[in-house]
Formats: structure tokens, C-alpha cells, sequence
């Protein structure tokens, strides 16, 4: 396309490029401007009377007030109204100026609406950028009104940030010879804007991507790397993928764009779980029209069905103040049917309900409880041969009709503003008929889905997503049913008596219930465990004195009470088993009676049977060598002959674990007070349910923490206070903390390196990740001969302060990924280069990733964790990695009895 003389910048191209980037090219060098929207139409018809009406009552209040032009501005009148801002091929229109005690301006402007969205205020940021452009000077504020006479306060002082990524690409079209036309990408603004017709069909001649509801440009551009372009082309990407044995109770669905593709080239619905609709005698279709600017639902639709029978309501309000009325109405007649589900699509109804319940202090957990949304029902889980998941296409597939071909919510708000216009019935007709028609389709579509289960398997229009489907009559089910119960049965773990290999057939004598037999009585006598014999005998002298009659001597008797305790014995040749008797004659005291033996006798033996030794044994084989409860169980009968209980074994590690709490504080206090931290985090499976561990070291001492959700508020109380700095990756959750940083180069050049890879043909990209090179090799070379001295590193400040200065503050770049890590550069300027000013201050974090490969390879050994148990092992794994890190014996700490790291000497080995 030639380029255009004269062309400008106005406020309208720039909101457009905002919203579409095609729309502000068309607006700029197209011949065709189409035609706007009615509603779009309507609002600017709103804006001029909204600007009308105030700087008529301006002039009414003030004598001061002028039209716009160069020479009042520089008069200094206070009002200055009608101003056409233009500079530097920018231009845009402002209502009013008001003039400051500064002697500068500040702009205003008006808009058709009752809320003020982002397009406004960019209109506003704008006139302000040019107006600073014209009086040298910005101005601090502007103000925005609305159609309630609302002013709004914004600030302009950093608008900037906001302004520059929009100016400079439209910029770069007026100062290039021949700027390139933007693709097709719709979106939501497509419904309203001038050119829809246009790109709408361009998009289906190209079978576009974008033509799918949902589809992010960002997703856009993934596929287009593949050389994927078209829809047609991403329907052969899917493919069905196994199911997992264990889905979590809370997951939910995502939408799959190539199933969807999938299902628009071949015609079929797919599913990937069949809906389970549990239909009702008596059942409600609820539809809700509103004007959203206003918050004001004039319009509740309730379709009510009883067997054949059905009920209309189209409950209208003329204005606000009857929306209590209809309110009040629709309330009595949902609670006439107080046991019927209320059936819609979406969750704007639920919005709505909410705010008016709310808004007229109404108890709505009740009917909030009754309200489905047959959306739920198909999102990621039904895929409709459709664009869209709107009930407008899925209905228009289904069989329902609109009578007006235009029908559609944007519509409905033509017809609500022409209504209040000329009160005109057929406009009211129109939505009567449009709210009543969505009730239907709605109904329509829960009749489809509670059909579409029982067909699934044996229409060729339905199909699966999740796995291909195998074409049989109703009698085969029955065989491939008997024959995967015969590949079942093979399976050595699993309950075999639960494996069924006929179905229930009225007359087979099989499965006929038999007669109960009378059970055995059972023998409730204990079993008593045999107990080895003794490696040693250790006699405890007995108690002198009566303790409940105190001065009473006690007789020694005849009897006597004897304990085992069943231990471990860790010399320096080996480990044995040791039991050991106690044993004790009691005491009688000829006043009460009674016979009597030393506390000291109940404390040893009677209280445990197996002695810390043991205890000692199972945390060790549990930490270091990654042993389950069953396997410890197994091992300690086949080495010392003792049968153990798993459950025995996870409450004697829980005793040690225990023990050393004292010990996880100490390592907490010296993390806290040390340098720097490496903090990093990983996920476990809690019976089933993700949970996340964090791990903080220093390269001498470990602690881990679990979490059930991945915020960093743990991180944010771990290191409250903290004056060291941390060092972690690029999560977003250790940027809240408030402690210097250091971020991770390993895992920066490991992105960077994967990208490049990824994406060859991108130069651009390619020269960024040299520059990169460039500047960190040579500061890498520096840590190789003189470590991480703050002396040798601190000159590459310089350099640092170049590399941003060139690559990337003062650079702009069309690459997508080099756009990317042009924004993590500047925004981790501070933390990624603490380093070069501090001493001995990591760059890395693999000291973190080094803590806590141990629990990656427990976790994928174990595969689940109780949540109990999860924490005692942690507790252990921290004293174990720390011992690690200091080049300690874990197995001689816990022997040792020591539960202070720092006191515990280590011993040294006679070879």
C-alpha cells in the first residue's frame, strides 16, 4: 500500500491500536472507513450531549470562558473549551482546559457513558501529552466525566509508561516509507467496531486461528513457530491422550484450541467427559438483560417447565426504579418452586443475582445453591463443531432460532436506548422476544446434553477426546466388558474377589446369593510376641520406703517384675541387636499392703519396648537411603529378627523427628542471621493433592518448609526482617520480599539458550542473546581465577551500565522474545547483577537446587506422602543435607544424642 500524505495520529487511532492494531491501520491508510455500530453511534450521539450540557452550564457560572486557540492559551484565560490539540502530527480533541495557579492547563473531557474504561483514560492521557507539548509543560492531572455529571481525578505523572508502547510503533508507520498491514486477529472488540464485516470475512477465506474464541495472539504466534497457520492445519495436532489413574477432586478442565479445531474440520462433537445432568419434574430457564455501564437489569426472563407444561415470565422495568419491583417479583416466583434447579449459560446471571441480592439486602444462599450453569458443563469437557462456546452458535447448531437475525447482546442495548427514545412497543417487542428465545435455547441445550451420553457410543456425529473410538452394538459392551475384567484379573495387586467376569443376568445361578453360614466364633486370647533371649541382665535395687505411707520400711519379697527392652548397638566395627533385661524384687509394705518398684524401673521399660537404637536406625534408612515404612519393616526383621508393623515404624521416626525440633530452630536462627539465603521450591503429592516445598540454605545449613498453595507468603515469613540477600529464581512470589536479591543467572541463560534454540531463524533475537554473551563471559572468567571478591568484580559496573544503556533501555524490538527479556532485564535490574557489589555473594542458585534433589528423588520413588508424615521427614532431610553440607555423619548426629549441629564434633575414622 502507498503511503498516505498528511496523515496524523488522533486519539481514536491511538485508542484503536490499543484494542487492535489493524483497526488503527485502516483508520490511518484505508479507503473504506466502514460503518460504525448503532451502539457505537449511540455513545458518541451520549459523549456530545454529556459535553453539550456542562460547558453550557460553564458558561452560565463563569464570564471567563473562551474557545480554544494559540493566543487565548497564551492570554491565560481560565476556561478555554473546543480545544483541537495539535503537535507533531499528533492530534486530539479536549473538551476543556482549566487553567492552574501555575499558569498551565489541565484537560477534561466528556463521555458517553455512565463508567469510565481504559479507553477513556488513554484519550485523556493523551490530550495531556499533547497538550505538554504545546505550553511546555505537564500537567499534573485531568479529569474525566461521565454521563452522571462524575468527575474522576487522574493523575498524569507517569502516563508515560502507559503512552510510549502505543506511540511509538503508530509513530514508526508515520515516519516509514510503507508501513506493513497488521494480520486478521479478532477479538472481543470485533463485535463493535466499524470493520468487523471486513476482517470477519478475510479471517474465514484464510481459515484464520484467531477465528476460535479464547485464542491469545500470544497463542497465535506459538503455533505460527510450528508452522501452524490455519485451523484446518492445527485439528491434525490433537491427539488423544491417556487418562491418569489419579485425578485430583478439585481439577478442572482446560480447552483444548486443537480439539476444537478438530472438531470444526471433521463436523463432530467431541467429548472428553460426558455430562451428568440429573433432570428434574419441574425445572426454571433463567435469562437477565441489562444496561452493564448502569448496573440497572430491567429484564428477567424465567422459562418454567412441568412435564409438558410451560410457564412465560418476562418480568420489565421501565426504569431503575422499578428494578426492585420486577426484583421482588422474580423471588416470589422461584420460591413457589423451591425445589426446582435454575438452569442458565454463563455466569452473568449469577453476577446479577449477587449484586441485586446485595443491592436490596436479600438472603441469597439459597437460591445462589440452585443455580447451574450449563456452561460448566461444557468448557474442556463437550467440544460443539462452533467458533465459539456462546449460546447463540452452540444453540444455532443445536436447532435454535432467533427471530432477529441480528439478535445479540450488544444488539439487545440498541433496542433498550431506542426503546426509552421514542417508547416505541416494537422495540420492547424485540427484546420480550430475544429474552424469551434465550430460555428456550437454554432449555434446548440441557435436553441435548442429558441426550448426548447414551449416543455417544453409538452415533458417528459424536465421538471421544480422550481416547478413539471403538464402534459396537449394545450386546459386544457386554464382551469387551468380560474381557477386560480377564485382563484385570491378571494384575497381582489387586483384590481379586472384587473382579467380576459375567454381569448380573436374572436366572444365573452364579450370582445368586448363598446361604449365610453361621460364623465361627472368634478367639479373643491375645497372642503374645516370643521375646529373643537376653544379651544381658541388669538388676535394679528396690525401693526402701512406702511411698503412699512414707515412713513405712518395705519387706523385700519373693516376687519380682522383669522388662525387655529390644535395642540397636552402634560400635565402631558394626551394628547388633541387644536385648536387655531389667529386673527388680519388690517391695512390701505391711501397712497398705501393697507391693511397690522403682520409678526408675516403669521409665525404662515399661513405657517403650524398643529402645532409641532402634528409633535411630529406621530415620536413618528413611532419609539417607530413601527406604518406605514396608521396606524398613522387611529389612529389620531380616537383619535382627524382630517383625516391626510399618505403622510402628512411622510413629518411632515421628519420636526422632520430634526430638530434633530443637535442632530445625537452630538451623532457622542461623539461616536468619547469616548473608545470604538460597531459597528454591518444588511440588509433593499429599495422598493425591499437590502441595509445594520450599527449601532455604546457605550452603552450611538447611531447613524446608511445606505449603499447600505455591504463595510466597512462607518465604515473606521466613525472611521477615531479613538484611541478607536472597537468592532465587525468576518466580514472581520472591519479588515481594523485602531484602536485596539475587537472581539466578543459571536459570536466565538456561531460558535464554532453550529460546534460541526454539527459534533459529530469529536474528534479532540471536544478536540479543550475543550482547548478553558478551557482557557475562568475561565477568564469569574474573569468578574463575579470583572467586567472588567485590574487588575484581565491581569494575564490570561500567559495563553493566552500558549494556542497558544499549541493548536495552534505548533499543526497540519487534521480536517477540527479545521483547520478552528486554522486560525482565529492566525489571530486574537491581537484583541481577548484586553480585559484582558484594562479597562472596553467589550468582548462581544450584546450592538451593542441590538441597533439595534429595526430595525429588524420595518424591519420585515414593510418589505420595502423608501430610504428617511429610513434615517429620522434612524436619530429618534438613538435619541430614545440613550434615551434608558440613561434611558431618547424619548417622553419627543422631547417634550421637547431640541435637545442636554447631556442638557436634566430628570423629575421626581409624583406617
Amino acid at each position: 500500500m502507498i503511503h498516505a500524505m498528511n496523515v496524523v495520529i488522533t486519539s481514536e487511532v491511538l485508542q484503536s491500536y490499543s484494542l487492535c492494531p489493524r483497526k488503527a491501520y485502516l483508520l490511518m491508510y484505508g479507503k473504506d472507513k466502514g460503518t460504525l455500530h448503532e451502539y457505537e453511534q449511540i455513545l458518541r450521539k451520549h459523549q456530545l450531549e454529556n459535553q453539550s450540557k456542562n460547558l453550557e452550564l460553564l458558561k452560565q457560572k463563569h464570564t471567563d470562558v473562551y474557545s480554544y486557540s494559540i493566543s487565548n492559551l497564551k492570554e491565560g484565560y481560565e476556561f478555554l473549551i473546543d480545544a483541537n490539540l495539535v503537535a507533531d502530527n499528533l492530534q486530539a480533541y479536549c473538551s476543556m482546559l482549566t487553567r492552574t495557579n501555575e499558569l498551565s492547563y489541565e484537560p477534561t473531557i466528556f463521555i458517553g457513558t455512565h463508567t469510565i474504561n481504559n479507553t477513556d483514560k488513554l484519550s485523556l492521557i493523551f490530550a495531556g501529552y499533547i497538550l505538554t507539548k504545546i505550553q511546555g509543560k505537564l500537567p499534573a492531572v485531568g479529569h474525566i466525566v461521565n454521563m452522571k455529571n462524575e468527575s474522576r481525578r487522574l493523575k498524569l505523572e507517569e502516563s508515560h509508561k502507559v503512552l510510549a508502547p502505543l506511540l511509538k510503533p503508530l509513530q514508526k508507520w508515520l515516519h516509514g516509507s510503507s508501513p506493513e498491514e497488521p494480520p486478521v486477529i479478532l477479538n472481543k472488540h470485533c463485535s463493535i467496531c466499524q470493520f468487523r464485516e471486513q476482517c470477519q470475512t478475510k479471517a474465514i477465506q484464510e481459515d484464520n486461528l484467531s477465528l476460535l474464541d479464547r485464542i491469545t495472539p500470544k497463542e497465535i504466534r506459538k503455533y505460527e513457530k510450528r508452522g501452524i497457520l490455519t485451523i484446518k492445519q492445527l485439528s491434525y495436532l490433537f491427539r488423544p491422550r491417556k487418562t491418569r489413574k489419579r485425578i485430583k477432586h478439585n481439577s478442572q478442565y482446560s480447552h483444548k484450541f486443537e480439539l476444537q479445531a478438530l472438531s470444526l474440520r471433521t463436523g463432530k462433537i467431541y467429548l472428553q467427559e460426558p455430562p451428568n445432568t440429573n433432570r428434574d419434574p419441574i425445572e426454571i430457564f433463567l435469562d437477565i438483560e441489562s444496561i452493564p455501564d448502569q448496573e440497572f437489569y430491567y429484564l428477567i426472563g424465567l422459562l418454567i417447565c412441568q412435564g409438558k407444561e410451560f410457564k412465560q415470565y418476562s418480568l420489565w422495568a421501565n426504569d431503575p426504579l422499578s428494578e426492585v419491583e420486577i426484583w421482588n417479583h422474580f423471588l416470589e416466583i422461584v420460591d413457589n418452586y423451591s425445589e426446582a434447579l435454575i438452569y442458565h449459560y454463563g455466569n452473568f446471571e449469577q453476577k446479577a443475582i449477587a449484586k441485586l441480592g446485595k443491592r436490596y439486602t436479600t438472603d441469597i444462599d439459597k437460591l445462589a445453591a440452585r443455580l447451574t450453569n450449563l456452561n460448566s458443563y461444557i468448557f474442556g469437557k463437550i467440544y460443539f463443531p462452533t467458533y465459539s462456546n456462546s449460546l447463540k452458535e452452540i444453540g444455532a447448531f443445536l436447532g435454535a432460532k432467533w427471530t432477529s437475525p441480528n439478535a445479540s447482546g450488544l444488539q439487545s442495548l440498541v433496542w433498550r436506548y431506542k426503546w426509552e427514545l421514542e417508547k416505541d412497543s416494537i422495540y420492547k417487542n424485540y427484546l420480550l422476544k430475544y429474552n424469551t428465545e434465550d430460555c428456550l435455547a437454554t432449555k434446548l441445550l440441557l435436553d441435548q446434553l442429558t441426550d448426548i451420553t447414551v449416543r455417544a457410543s453409538l452415533v458417528s456425529e459424536l465421538d471421544f477426546g480422550d481416547r478413539y473410538k471403538r464402534p459396537s452394538s449394545l450386546a459386544d459392551s457386554s464382551i469387551h466388558g468380560q474381557l477386560e475384567a480377564v485382563i484385570k484379573f491378571s494384575y497381582t495387586n489387586i483384590d481379586k474377589k472384587k473382579i467380576r467376569f459375567r454381569e448380573d443376568v436374572p436366572g444365573n445361578k452364579d450370582l445368586e446369593p448363598k446361604a449365610e453360614k453361621t460364623p465361627r466364633p472368634k478367639n479373643n486370647l491375645k497372642k503374645t510376641k516370643k521375646i529373643s533371649r537376653p544379651t544381658r541382665i541388669q538388676y535394679l535395687k528396690g525401693i526402701q520406703k512406702c511411698p503412699t505411707c512414707e515412713d513405712v520400711e518395705l519387706k523385700e519379697s519373693k516376687s519380682k517384675a522383669e522388662k525387655f527392652i529390644i535395642n540397636l548397638v552402634f560400635s565402631r566395627s558394626g551394628v547388633r541387636k541387644a536385648v536387655i533385661k531389667y529386673c527388680v524384687t519388690k517391695g512390701f509394705c505391711p501397712q497398705c499392703k501393697r507391693y511397690y518398684i522403682p520409678n526408675d524401673f516403669r521409665k525404662r521399660g515399661a513405657e517403650k519396648r524398643y529402645g532409641n537404637g532402634f528409633n535411630i536406625w529406621f530415620a536413618y534408612q528413611r532419609v539417607t537411603h530413601r527406604l518406605s515404612h514396608h521396606a524398613i519393616s522387611e529389612l529389620t526383621e531380616d537383619l535382627f529378627n524382630e517383625k516391626i508393623d510399618p505403622s510402628t515404624v512411622t510413629r518411632l521416626i515421628k519420636e526422632v523427628a520430634n526430638f530434633y525440633s530443637e535442632t530445625e530452630g537452630l538451623l532457622i536462627k542461623q539461616l536468619q542471621d547469616s548473608h545470604f539465603i538460597h531459597v528454591d521450591e518444588t511440588t509433593i503429592s499429599i495422598r493425591g493433592v499437590t502441595q509445594y516445598v520450599w527449601v532455604f540454605t546457605n550452603g552450611l545449613y538447611v531447613v524446608f518448609q511445606l505449603t499447600e498453595t505455591r504463595e510466597a507468603t512462607v518465604v515473606q515469613s521466613f525472611l521477615k526482617n531479613y538484611k541478607g540477600i536472597l537468592i532465587s529464581d525468576f518466580y514472581s512470589g520472591y519479588d515481594s520480599v523485602e531484602c536485596k536479591q539475587q537472581k539466578c543467572w543459571v536459570h536466565l541463560i538456561r531460558d535464554l539458550n532453550t529460546d534460541l534454540w526454539k527459534s533459529p531463524l530469529d536474528s534479532e533475537f540471536e544478536k540479543f542473546v550475543q550482547e548478553i554473551k558478551d557482557l557475562i563471559i568475561p565477568i564469569m572468567e574474573v569468578i574463575q581465577r579470583h572467586n567472588l571478591k567485590k574487588f575484581y568484580l565491581n569494575k564490570f559496573q561500567k559495563n553493566v551500565d552500558k549494556f542497558y544503556q544499549d541493548t536495552i533501555v534505548n533499543r526497540d524490538y519487534k521480536s517477540e522474545l527479545s521483547l520478552k527479556y528486554q522486560k525482565r532485564f529492566l525489571r530486574y535490574r537491581d537484583s541481577l547483577f548484586t553480585f559484582l557489589s558484594q562479597d562472596g555473594i553467589p550468582w548462581h542458585n544450584n546450592t538451593a537446587e542441590n538441597a533439595i534433589r534429595h526430595l525429588a528423588l524420595q518424591r519420585n520413588i515414593s510418589g505420595n506422602f502423608y501430610e504428617s508424615g511429610a513434615k517429620d521427614y522434612l524436619r530429618l532431610l534438613g538435619i541430614k543435607q545440613s550434615c551434608r553440607f558440613q561434611g558431618k555423619s547424619f548417622f553419627e548426629f543422631l547417634f550421637s544424642g547431640e541435637t545442636d549441629l554447631d556442638q557436634f564434633k566430628v570423629r575421626k575414622r581409624k583406617r
